[in-house]
């Protein structure tokens, strides 16, 4: 007979979430909001995008009006249809921001709940980013618990880990307690799916929205007094046993480990400069600066790239047929940096990735692919570099090594790389100011930030 825990994950979890007071890092805060800007322009950017106008259309089937406005503009939608569209626009140029913990975008699902719940229940600057930290923690804390196996072995972590952490946002919005929290984080669980061979597909953007979308129906359902088994994270057929498999520390060794109120300090986000898989960004990095050192009328003769083998396992695609092909193709990436210098979104228009010069280069580059080294926990950094080697037609050898990703812990995003990044996606600047120094007692609403509309 199984000995009853003490407590189980969620509801140690849920203890330390639903307290007025998180006890959290004074920088938490700020990081959160820029977090929050980060997030949003990518949300707005994705408007017209493919995967959130499938979203729109099958959220609006059967229904007249909807009272939630999704962020970037368009007709309103239930609470939980708006939580998928803006998930689905948050991660559909996969411009948004991820972690390494559990190897999620963890800021597409958690905001894009909260910016729905926002539609119904107001809140301030302080209470929206005090709900995504309390989302970005679970996620952080699960992911320690799964560890890179869950992610290596085919699951899309954004997908699985992202509907729990969505949850636990959601009902800090809402002001649950803390067993109504864990009921909510233990349902959500039956809600993670998602596998990485739908990458390159409209899936995959579309499972942060399904994230978002479960995390907010999983929260109204514990408000409504729906209660879940809160030990499914343990044992033998628990979370990350099945999810996980036999190299997962497991919530046992998380609940001893786990220091809430510490996930930023640990893992910090990681913001993207670029609108492309998190695995192509040190490879564009590396192109983009041997691009400088090309002189005019200098020829390619070969270009090689040498990289992690289970890295390019995702960021697999070589000659691109679509733009979320494109954006998981290490081999395009380095063209188009190497050629232009700049890898923008416009790079993943059709035009751009069928032109015929790209097409023949990213064609003829080399992959030299190795092994991660043994006991390596798959993080994108030092001990896992990668090396772009250019030889010309005259003779001529370049290459460059990157070990740190750009936007990363060693490279975080600058606040004005942030702006600039707004500006692309064609947000305010100025809101976007504003917001990152306004009181956090100000009401969301009275910002503006979710009142702009993205365009085509």
């Amino acid at each position: 007979m199984l000995k009853p825990l003490a407590q189980t994950f969620s509801e140690r979890f849920a203890e330390w979430a639903t307290q007025s007071d998180l006890r959290m890092a004074d920088q938490d805060r700020a990081e959160a909001r820029f977090t929050l800007v980060d997030t949003l322009a990518c949300t707005v950017v994705g408007t017209q995008e493919q995967q959130p106008v499938a979203a729109v259309e099958a959220a609006l089937f059967g229904q007249q009006d909807g009272s939630v406005m999704p962020v970037g503009g368009g007709q309103k939608l239930s609470l939980t249809g708006a939580a998928l569209v803006n998930g689905a626009r948050a991660h559909a140029i996969d411009f948004d921001d991820y972690e390494l913990s559990g190897s999620s975008h963890a800021s597409a699902p958690i905001y894009s709940a909260l910016f729905a719940l926002a539609g119904v229940v107001p809140m301030t600057v302080d209470q929206i980013c005090d709900a995504w930290i309390v989302g970005y923690e679970a996620i952080i804390w699960m992911g320690m618990a799964m560890g890179y196996r869950h992610y290596d072995i085919g699951w899309h972590s954004t997908s699985t880990l992202g509907p729990v952490g969505a949850a636990a946002a959601a009902s800090r919005a809402l002001g649950l307690s803390a067993g109504q929290m864990s009921n909510a984080m233990a349902l959500a669980a039956s809600s993670a799916a998602g596998l990485k061979m739908q990458f390159g597909s409209d899936a995959k953007a579309l499972h942060a929205g399904l994230a978002a979308q479960a995390g907010v129906q999983a929260a109204l359902l514990a408000r409504a007094g729906a209660t879940a088994n809160n030990r499914l994270w343990h044992g033998k057929y628990g979370f990350a046993s099945l999810y996980g498999g036999e190299d997962a520390a497991g919530f046992d060794d998380v609940l001893c480990t786990m220091q809430p109120g510490r996930a930023l300090e640990k893992f910090p986000v990681i913001r993207k400069l670029w609108p492309s898989c998190a695995y192509t960004h040190r490879p564009i990095a590396a192109a983009e600066r041997l691009h400088k050192r090309l002189r005019a009328g200098d020829e390619i003769a070969s270009i090689t790239v040498r990289m992690p083998e289970p890295f390019h396992r995702v960021a697999g695609f070589f000659v691109p047929t679509n733009d979320a092909e494109a954006r998981f193709s290490v081999s395009y990436c380095v063209v188009v940096g190497l050629l232009i210098g700049h890898v923008s979104p416009e790079d993943f228009r059709e035009h751009r990735f069928t032109d015929a010069t790209r097409v023949r280069m990213t064609q003829d580059v080399v992959l030299d692919l190795y092994d991660l080294p043994k006991g390596d926990a798959g993080d994108i950094g030092p001990s896992t570099p990668e090396r772009i080697v250019v030889t010309l037609t005259d003779g001529r050898v370049l290459e460059e090594v990157v070990e740190h990703v750009p936007g990363g812990v060693s490279l975080p995003m600058t606040r004005e790389q942030l702006l600039r990044k707004v500006a692309d996606c064609g947000c305010s600047t100025d809101l976007a100011q504003a917001f990152l120094s306004v009181d956090g007692a100000t009401a969301l609403a009275d910002t503006g930030m979710l009142s702009q509309v993205g365009h085509a």
